[in-house]
């Protein structure tokens, strides 16, 4: 580095260690008359009051104090990424010194603790109003568990100032990815033009009017004599239900015709992984507030297990306890969310103990931790490196799964000494009447391979009433991997379904339908009653603008179009959904709005490979392919081990007609990614026009183990047999 440019280096530094050392903003308390606060509550109800004080959801956020901090501040230390952090106390406060966004050690200020146990987080405040959360955490376990230690939530990577997840960046912001669940009635209340907050709250933590709604009219009701029938609350709880015994059942029955779905949805609302389309959660319904996570194979296994961090209610969705109508609060304490029983007496509330907490139904001795129901119902899973969250699906171990198809089963987790093989024929003839998962698993597996005969199980996943509506949903959208008339039929029929859900999937999966084709099936969806169905229109029909429809029909594609404009304006803080707005835009036929929209991610996120990646695209079609290759460049160096971002740069070349330059990029990506086919594809035929012929066959051949039901690479390894004279491979396929 040139002297001039080290003195430059240094001034930068400086600068930006003068302006992040000054004072932090506070959120403030949001001016919201009709919000009176949790304190408002303990008079009438002092058991409930008191029970949320013991709770995560009033310890979801609070200031950084001597009461609530549970890190050890005594000029503690912790070396993670070249870097040695320290965490002390001066002048009574709580500080934190470590990398900023430049990679500079700096000291910053503690503002926020956010939870307790197992772990506590903590957050800086900056002068444009965002708050960022450290990604050293204190493990608040007991020592005896491994607990009492600072540790990082990536300790198997160096995050480092450049890195996508560093603690200063966009997917670390609490503005952004907390504070929606962690306060009450907030407002983000983000300025795109300042890349700055001005957020608010109701409550700084979950409180009473988190879940119940706006309490002023209650107030107003409890002061003014009680009678009116109206108790003055926006969010009916209501759900938990009666339960009684039916003749020789050995489960308790609800009797009551309510159901949960109004409780579910307010919890839902943070225990769910989801997309957020409004603020103003007061007493709407779950799918006008949020776009639900489906059952997709980068979240759960085949079977519906949890694979990723999806916060229960995707889980819960699949189980027989909903189906039955069961509640959160059948099980947890609503006001301290603690269980309301311990050990098997929470099952025993509702399932016979005589029938099922005995050697013969678990197959266990008696208090053991293999006699749990929950060990094997509801296996944990840790995440966030601590944190062993339980699979809330409450599903019969099935062993044979993982013998099969890999997926990880209930006793391997206890039996790490045996095989799955062994706790296959352990488990064999237990239960033999028992509801498997085993074709949804085969199905599912099947779909995620690419193999064509998986869709006539999909579409019988699809179509079967019974299923949860969180798998037919699913069901529905995978079968749009394999185009057919078969599976139209199906979509079309699934556009009508009662529940919003697979409406949803239904309207993703016509995507790929010609535009006038699409708006015909999904014009009668356009006004649907929920929010999350008219936004996968809205997002299907992007490229249908409102001059290739009929007067009649204008006025309400507007209406989508501005709809959904809205709910990305919501997110614009967010990258993914600037992205979302750039892909939006191009569909639409507006490229100088996409690109803004593609600048505006990286401005947010300067490492957002897929940002690059669209705007690259964009370029391309534009005719700039210089412009387009430098961000490909940009994008490889950012992240060489984004298999997109290899494959885009080798498709570049082809187009430049580089081919010998766009192999290494194709091998590369098709190696990354080898889940992938369709690389393999493009890497094949690649080698196969640069006259490696043979090492194109060897791709094809491998992937096609891979994804045995894959029309494009069968035809592409037939074609080629028959090129090259190979007979006998050609006949063998052919079978």
């Amino acid at each position: 580095m040139t002297n001039a440019a080290t003195v430059r280096r240094a001034a930068l530094m400086l600068f930006c260690l003068m302006v992040m050392a000054l004072a932090p903003q506070s959120p403030a308390m949001a001016a919201d008359s009709a919000y009176v606060g949790s304190e408002s509550c303990k008079g009438c109800h002092a058991a409930a009051w008191t029970n949320w004080r013991s709770s995560d959801h009033y310890q979801a956020m609070l200031p950084a104090t001597d009461e609530t901090v549970l890190g050890d501040f005594n000029n503690a230390s912790f070396t993670y990424a070249g870097n040695t952090h320290r965490f002390f106390r001066r002048d009574g406060k709580y500080f934190a010194e470590t990398d900023n966004a430049q990679g500079v050690m700096q000291e910053f200020e503690i503002a926020y603790i956010f939870g307790f146990y197992p772990l506590q987080q903590y957050l800086v405040g900056f002068p444009d109003g965002r708050f960022q959360t450290l990604g050293i955490s204190w493990d608040s376990r007991p020592q005896a568990q491994g607990g009492q230690r600072w540790y990082h939530l990536y300790p198997n990577e160096a995050i480092t100032h450049t890195d996508i997840l560093h603690w200063t960046g966009s997917f670390q912001n609490w503005n952004s990815r907390c504070a929606a669940c962690h306060s009450t009635e907030l407002k983000k209340n983000y300025t795109p033009a300042s890349n700055s907050y001005a957020t608010h709250w109701a409550e700084i933590n979950v409180g009473c009017e988190a879940c119940h709604g706006p309490g002023a009219a209650h107030v107003n009701w409890a002061a003014t004599g009680r009678a009116a029938k109206d108790p003055g609350f926006s969010n009916l709880l209501t759900g938990k239900g009666v339960w009684a015994k039916e003749g020789d059942k050995t489960t308790l029955q609800r009797q009551d015709s309510g159901n949960a779905e109004s409780q579910l949805g307010v919890c839902a609302a943070c225990h769910s992984r989801r997309a957020e389309l409004s603020e103003d959660h007061a007493g709407k319904p779950f799918g006008d507030l949020f776009q639900l996570r489906l059952l997709e194979q980068d979240m759960y296994f085949a079977d519906g297990q949890i694979r990723e961090e999806v916060y229960d209610h995707g889980s819960f969705l699949q189980s027989k306890m909903h189906a039955a109508g069961v509640a959160c609060t059948n099980c947890h304490e609503p006001h301290s969310g603690k269980l309301l029983a311990e050990g098997n007496a929470l099952c025993a509330q509702c399932h016979q103990a005589a029938t099922y907490d005995r050697p013969e139904h678990h197959h266990h001795p008696v208090a053991s931790t293999g006699a749990a129901c929950v060990n094997c119902h509801m296996p944990s899973t840790t995440y966030m490196g601590v944190d062993a969250r339980r699979d809330h699906s409450l599903r019969i171990p099935e062993p044979a799964l993982t013998v099969e198809l890999g997926i990880p089963n209930a006793c391997n987790r206890c039996h790490e000494d045996q095989d799955a093989a062994w706790a296959a024929s352990a488990v064999a003839g237990w239960n033999p009447h028992a509801d498997s998962k085993m074709v949804q698993a085969r199905v599912m597996t099947a779909a995620w391979q690419d193999q064509a005969y998986a869709l006539p199980g999909l579409i019988a996943l699809a179509n079967e009433p019974g299923n949860p509506a969180i798998l037919r949903a699913t069901a529905v959208l995978e079968s749009a991997r394999f185009p057919s008339q078969e599976a139209l039929a199906m979509m079309q029929q699934q556009l009508g379904d009662p529940d919003p859900l697979v409406r949803g999937a239904a309207a993703r999966a016509l995507e790929q339908l010609p535009t006038t084709n699409r708006y015909a099936l999904l014009q009668p969806l356009i006004t649907d009653p929920s929010k999350s169905v008219r936004m996968e229109v809205a997002r299907v029909l992007a490229d249908m603008t409102p001059d290739r429809v009929s007067a009649n029909g204008q006025g309400e594609l507007i209406a989508l179009r501005d709809e959904y404009l809205d709910a990305l304006k919501l997110n614009a803080d967010m990258p993914e959904s600037q992205l979302n707005l750039g892909s939006y835009m191009s569909l639409a036929g507006q490229p100088e709005e996409a690109e803004r929209a593609y600048r505006q991610a990286l401005k947010l996120s300067p490492a957002f490979v897929p940002a690059m990646i669209n705007l690259a695209d964009l370029y391309r079609a534009a005719g700039l392919d210089s412009e387009a290759g430098k961000l490909l460049q940009s994008a490889i160096e950012t992240a060489p081990g984004s298999a997109p971002a290899q494959h885009a740069m080798g498709l570049l070349k082809v187009r430049q007609h580089q081919l010998d330059q766009a192999v290494p990029f194709l091998k590369l990506s098709a190696e990354l990614d080898p889940a992938n086919s369709r690389y393999d594809y493009v890497y094949a035929v690649a080698l196969y026009e640069t006259g490696q012929k043979q090492q194109a066959v060897a791709v094809l051949e491998k992937s096609l183990a891979n994804h045995p039901g894959n029309a494009e690479i069968r035809s592409a390894l037939q074609a080629y047999y028959t090129q090259l004279g190979e007979t006998a491979k050609l006949k063998a396929l052919e079978r």
